[in-house]
């Protein structure tokens, strides 16, 4: 049954398709988000402190300046942590539209049963409750596409209406949250900033050990591939002395059993240099294996003193400094929660583009509304104590980790003394062997000692220089150790130069005696 007149469909269309028009107008205007752009936010950081750089060309060597730089720029650990800045960075921009009004286009048709007489319609989005006998805006007849009550038009056994408001509204007060929330989104964007600087120092560190670990491994492949080939003219040596009956099946089976065993360390040693090796590949991304690796950083001899690097440490680590804006979050987020005691306001404003009886209706209405809290069955309480928890909490965070920072300066300090003591050592290790390697020479010169001999001062001179040289890796680990222990350790991916000079500086006079609770400061109370 047909419930509609082809003279009240026009007049419901041309109602319709305006604001259909309007609508698909107003999407229109949705831009795409630019990707590019989005991923420059939290790059373009990165990029400052390790600048970017290319991949090492066939024949060259990859540097750990190069090693360090390509992490940064292709490591996803780092880049996870950048979408978390973008993210706060968007928060806040949610933050500060708290702060502006809103303003939506809402068309709307509604159909639904007619009233009988004397009955009432229901409400419609844009008006008030609808009776009979003049409640509306006019009385009409019972016919087919008449005037019904209250802005509807009647058809039948059904009436509908058609409105395109343009609807505002704005928040006047809310108990100082906006403003709150708002120091909070700035804070948080200082956190997770300094978050990002801590996880790249920490990946940049974890390059570096990997690194060098390559390093010590083909060090020992060397020296391993030396010592067998010294085991088996060793087992020669042992067979042909027993041909001549000068040895014994004892011996000559000893002398395998060290060549078997020299064997399976270097087997041990080939596995370490692959699975290191791939493990630079994955932290900078690397696409091939096989480059060879230039050991360029020299280690300072000068350093800060003890307290210096404290200090430093107290000023520099990132990841403190996000301690500390991870407090000043906490602290407005209690601002947040006390401000649902409070009451608020907020304005709506409406504007008619199209009504049923346009010309008679209103064109306009606006609502000023407020709250006030009078019970709400402990919530508030709830939030509020729930916020000064997360202070306190913040608060004890800071303090551990500000403690855990002087003890990782300390410790790095410890390690890197005790392997600069420990290469002192080896070095004189390596001058004594070397003495006894030219003295085994002159004897076989002399007819004083055989080939085994020299060979065997050859294997002690290598082996002294292996221990040499992982002392000296393990020296410049423990001190980019350090750099990253005082927040300092980017500099070293634009040479030891900058680097030296950095540790050099003074650190600023900030006073951290103070006790953790004082950095809650005043807030709001109820």
């Amino acid at each position: 049954m047909n419930l509609l007149s082809g003279r009240t469909e026009g007049a419901l269309w041309r109602g319709v398709i305006p604001a259909a028009l309007l609508s698909a107008l107003v999407l229109t205007g949705c831009a795409p988000v630019d990707q590019k752009k989005e991923v420059a936010l939290y790059r373009d950081l990165l990029d400052a402190r390790v600048p970017r750089v290319a991949e090492p060309g066939p024949g060259e060597k990859l540097s750990l300046a190069a090693a360090l730089s390509l992490t940064s720029q292709n490591n996803e650990e780092i880049a996870l942590r950048g979408e978390d800045y973008v993210q706060a960075l968007i928060a806040k921009n949610r933050a500060v539209a708290n702060f502006l009004p809103t303003v939506s286009f809402q068309p709307n048709f509604t159909l639904e049963q007619r009233a009988s007489d004397g009955g009432a319609t229901g409400v419609g989005p844009g008006g008030s409750g609808i009776g009979a006998g003049g409640t509306g805006s006019g009385t009409g007849t019972t016919a087919t596409g008449t005037v019904g009550s209250g802005d509807f038009r009647n058809a039948g056994r059904v009436s509908y209406r058609t409105e395109a408001p343009v609807v505002g509204s704005i928040n006047l007060f809310r108990g100082g949250a906006d403003a709150a929330n708002l120091k909070a989104a700035e804070a948080q964007i200082r956190q997770r900033r300094e978050l990002l600087m801590d996880v790249q120092s920490a990946v940049l560190l974890n390059t570096a050990q990997v690194f060098y670990q390559v390093l010590r491994s083909e060090r020992q492949v060397e020296v391993l591939r030396n010592g067998l080939k010294l085991q088996e003219a060793r087992v020669r040596d042992e067979e042909g002395r027993l041909a001549n009956g000068l040895s014994t099946k004892l011996a000559v089976a000893q002398s395998k059993a060290q060549a078997a065993d020299t064997r399976a360390r270097l087997a041990l040693a080939e596995g370490d240099v692959g699975n290191a090796r791939n493990t630079l590949v994955f932290l900078t991304g690397l696409g091939r294996a096989d480059y060879p690796l230039a050991d360029d950083f020299v280690v300072p001899d000068r350093r800060p003193g003890d307290a210096e690097l404290e200090r430093a440490a107290l000023e520099g680590r990132q990841d403190l400094r996000a301690a500390a804006a991870a407090v000043e979050v906490a602290r407005e987020s209690v601002d947040v929660a006390v401000a649902q005691y409070y009451p608020s306001v907020s304005l709506n404003v409406t504007g008619f583009l199209y009504r049923e009886f346009f010309s008679d209706a209103s064109k306009w209405n606006s609502v000023l509304t407020a709250h006030v809290p009078i019970f709400s069955a402990g919530i508030i309480e709830a939030d509020v104590r729930n916020a000064w928890s997360r202070l306190r909490q913040a608060a004890l965070a800071e303090s551990n980790l500000r403690r855990s920072v002087v003890n990782d300066v300390r410790q790095a300090i410890l390690n890197l003394r005790t392997a600069e003591r420990r290469v002192k050592e080896l070095e004189d290790q390596v001058a004594a062997a070397d003495e006894a390697l030219k003295q085994a020479q002159a004897a076989l010169a002399n007819s004083l000692a055989i080939v085994l001999d020299v060979l065997t001062a050859q294997d002690q001179l290598l082996s002294a220089q292996l221990l040499l040289t992982g002392a000296k890796f393990d020296r410049t680990v423990f001190y980019l150790d350090l750099l990253r222990a005082t927040g300092r350790l980017i500099g070293t991916v634009r040479g030891g130069r900058e680097v030296r000079s950095q540790m050099s500086e003074g650190a600023g006079g900030m006073n951290h005696e103070s006790h953790e609770w004082a950095r809650i400061g005043p807030t709001h109370s109820c």
